[in-house]
């Protein structure tokens, strides 16, 4: 990828990209997050008598992991929502790493709660006393709940797994991508698990209302931030392939136009998440910058292949559609951008 921009813009970047002054949001976000946790173990203890022997430890280590872990699931997924607030007052990047950390909690907590039930099994010969049991309050076993809660737990672990950092190396971006997409999936079978079993939840009204109303809440804010919001987005500016042209072995140049593209408060080196609405590309948003200062008409970004994602856009043929968000921020609520080169001259040279 290349980073170039004309006489001129400096200034204008310099006072777009300066750091801004510091915001609560960041400290309330993290406030909320240990709230929230603090009031799920709050649940699991209010209902629950004092351990007093160390076999009693094993039922109540299941009770509280289960909720956490429920409640975990509603925080990764809002994380990555892409809410415009917590995007530009906390940071794409601050994100990031905060849904990195919480993943590796979360699986952390489906463990603990699956082995200490094995563990609890095991040495109470059967089903630990105290322990969720498939069907609890409805007075009938559902075998199928148990097999949803198995199959969310494995796409978990499976998510978990390719996200390390050793076999993240050894996958493509676009693959990485694709099986994120397991986690939805995951967390929808996590959900009903805890509403229909979870002792905690089930008979106790307040408690399941709260549950359904986080759950609703997040999956509102997420259709809103990632589907809709660009939706909106995309009628409005109406973005498009304009033109696809070779720079130099593996790199190409695209031009988009639109329409109303001054609104899109771009700069040269700024990273926007593009989608194009081309076969094998619609279902990923990949992080590109621009690569000139944008041109009221013709605004461009210049990618070097580095995966199948990006060797695909020499392809693109003129008209595609495209959707765009952005720009993206970072911790220090400034766009994140890369360096800028030389502006280059008439002939194409830098």
């Amino acid at each position: 990828m290349t980073s170039t921009i004309t006489p001129g813009s400096t200034a204008t970047r310099a006072a777009r990209s300066a750091p801004r002054p510091p915001s609560l949001v960041p400290v309330l976000a993290q406030l909320m997050i240990w709230g929230g946790a603090a009031a799920a173990v709050w649940l699991w203890w209010s209902n629950t008598a004092a351990p007093a022997t160390a076999s009693d430890w094993l039922p109540a280590g299941v009770r509280v992991a289960g909720p956490l872990a429920g409640y975990a699931c509603a925080v990764l997924l809002l994380l990555m929502a892409r809410v415009p607030l917590l995007d530009r007052s906390v940071g794409s990047d601050r994100l990031a790493r905060w849904h990195a950390w919480g993943g590796r909690c979360t699986v952390s907590l489906v463990l603990a709660h699956v082995l200490l039930l094995l563990a609890g099994s095991t040495l109470g010969g059967g089903h630990p006393e105290g322990v969720e049991t498939p069907g609890a309050g409805s007075g009938a076993p559902s075998l199928y709940l148990l097999v949803e809660a198995i199959i969310g737990g494995v796409l978990l672990l499976i998510t978990a797994v390719v996200s390390a950092r050793a076999v993240r190396r050894r996958v493509s971006y676009e693959t990485w991508h694709f099986l994120h997409f397991a986690t939805y999936l995951a967390v929808f079978f996590a959900f009903w698990h805890q509403v229909a079993m979870g002792e905690d939840l089930v008979g106790n009204r307040a408690a399941n209302l709260a549950w359904y109303a986080m759950y609703i809440t997040v999956t509102v804010l997420l259709v809103w931030s990632r589907f809709a919001l660009p939706l909106r987005r995309a009628l409005c500016h109406r973005l498009r392939v304009a033109e696809v042209r070779p720079e130099a072995p593996g790199v190409v140049s695209v031009y988009v136009t639109g329409h109303r593209l001054d609104e899109l408060r771009a700069e040269a080196g700024q990273f926007f998440r593009w989608r194009f609405l081309s076969s094998g590309m619609w279902w990923a948003a990949n992080l590109y910058s621009f690569s000139a200062a944008p041109h009221p008409e013709y605004p461009r970004i210049t990618v070097k292949a580095a995966g199948s994602h990006s060797a695909a856009l020499a392809h693109l043929k003129p008209g595609t559609p495209v959707l765009a968000e952005g720009p993206a921020v970072s911790a220090a609520g400034a766009e994140i951008a890369i360096p800028p080169q030389p502006p280059r001259s008439d002939d194409g040279q830098t």
